[in-house]
């Protein structure tokens, strides 16, 4: 049986399956991404129109460019199809007697280095030959089209909040004018170095541990890719912790509007479950546009939405908190969780302490909820949006209905067509044509998560 699985891989590899296949080992750790980085191309034509902008080329400069990324987008094409073949050729390189199928991996691996290495020199010409073409003015652009490509390739592969975000973008968005924009040049030259100096260092770390992790794998060595895994948290900590510290310095200098609606931005992007507008503030709002009321109503209902959002404030912040703590801990625990399965042991759960913070902000809710029913007549809080999920059911109603679904069912139809259908011209009985299910979407939770 072993033989036959190890033929079966081999054949799928010859197939064009092998990225999928070499991808599941170090998936295991949840870290296959480097390995999928080398079946990637490192130079798209986005990139070349990236270069045509920033280093501002010549149309002699574009064309002798575009021709060089058409070269290399066939070198790199024919680079995959050679490392598919390579392995394709590798059957009688394995023993299918063996029923470890770490020679595999020791193979198909070893051929993926090899490879990676290749791919990357093909990048590196690229480059070298562009700056080539460049006079001494757009060589001074260098520098910023390079930390510019290298934050589009890879800010994409973080995994902590906060660890994807470019914040020249969010600043651009502001469209600020002249002034502030020079105001604020110096400390975004400055965050765009530090942003860069981390995303290279995460990223050369990730490269070279996609070889310790593989090396852990093949030796059973499991106990190494947690180590390298807890590394790499570190460096994406790092990536993370230069945005969210120059988030902090843009807000505070920026003019207060401007800082405050960047702060309000980043954070929603950041952290969008604990940021996002909930029902019970959309609620609020609607409920200071209702027709007709007493203005001592409506003043009530202002004061009642700004002690809401001060509170809320306050179990934000330490959600955040709690977030930022946790996931770090989440992706190392999930390395240890693999590796005690490829080991045959087991680990001890971890928990997830935003699930009963995140239920305990939702009692905030209704209990701002309760008070605004208390002020605002039934109709008047049933109009809201949102509302039914802070009115209580009718439980008789419900029970009646539950009743009448058990005796069709069950075939004991007295009294139920009477119920149901009722006499001609009068209608149906509360509850009529409800299956068994139903009546539980009349009961709507109360802490679904705001």
């Amino acid at each position: 049986m072993r033989a036959l699985q190890i033929k079966t891989t081999l054949r799928a590899l010859a197939l064009g399956g092998a990225l999928a296949a070499t991808a599941a080992a170090p998936a295991q750790f949840g870290l296959a991404g480097g390995i999928g980085e080398a079946f990637r191309p490192a130079f798209t034509t986005r990139d070349v129109q990236l270069a045509v902008d920033m280093l501002q080329l010549d149309d002699a400069q574009k064309f002798i460019l575009e021709t060089l990324y058409e070269d290399y987008s066939t070198e790199f094409r024919t680079g995959v199809d050679g490392f598919r073949d390579s392995v394709a050729s590798m059957r009688d390189q394995i023993d299918p007697t063996n029923p470890d199928p770490s020679q595999i991996m020791r193979v198909v691996f070893g051929t993926i280095d090899v490879w990676r290495v290749e791919s990357r020199q093909l990048a590196d010409q690229v480059m070298d030959d562009l700056h080539g073409l460049l006079n001494q003015e757009q060589i001074q652009m260098w520098d910023a089209y390079s930390r510019k490509l290298f934050r589009l390739k890879y800010l994409k592969n973080g995994q902590l909040p906060g660890e994807k975000l470019d914040l020249l973008n969010d600043v651009r968005d502001l469209s600020l004018d002249a002034v502030q924009t020079e105001l604020l040049q110096p400390l975004m030259e400055e965050y765009e170095q530090g942003l860069d100096d981390a995303l290279r260092r995460r990223e050369k770390y990730l490269q070279k541990s996609q070889t310790e992790l593989i090396e852990a794998i093949q030796s059973k060595n499991f106990g190494l890719g947690v180590k390298v895994a807890a590394r790499q948290v570190e460096l994406r900590k790092g990536v993370r912790d230069v945005n969210e510290t120059y988030t902090r310095t843009i807000a505070s200098t920026l003019p207060d509007d401007f800082g405050q609606t960047f702060l309000d931005h980043i954070r929603q992007r950041t952290y969008p479950r604990v940021y996002r507008r909930t029902p019970a503030d959309r609620a609020f709002a609607a409920a200071l546009n209702l027709e007709d009321l007493d203005p001592d109503i409506l003043e009530a209902i202002a004061d009642m939405r700004t002690a809401f959002i001060a509170e809320l404030a306050i179990f934000n912040d330490r959600l955040v908190q709690m977030i930022r703590e946790y996931k770090p801990q989440e992706i190392k625990y999930k390395v240890e969780q693999a590796a005690a399965r490829l080991s045959g042991t087991t680990t001890e759960r971890l928990e997830d302490p935003t699930r009963a913070e995140f239920a305990n902000r939702n009692k905030i809710s209704s209990r701002y909820m309760d008070q605004l029913k208390a002020i605002l007549t039934a109709e008047q809080f049933a109009s809201l949006p949102g509302a039914r999920r802070w009115i209580e059911p009718d439980r008789d109603a419900i029970a009646a209905a539950r009743e009448r679904v058990r005796r069709i069912k069950s075939g004991n139809t007295t009294g139920a067509k009477k119920s149901i259908g009722g006499p001609a011209g009068t209608a149906p009985a509360i509850g009529s044509g409800l299956s068994d299910t139903e009546p539980n979407t009349v009961q709507r939770k109360k802490t679904t998560d705001d």
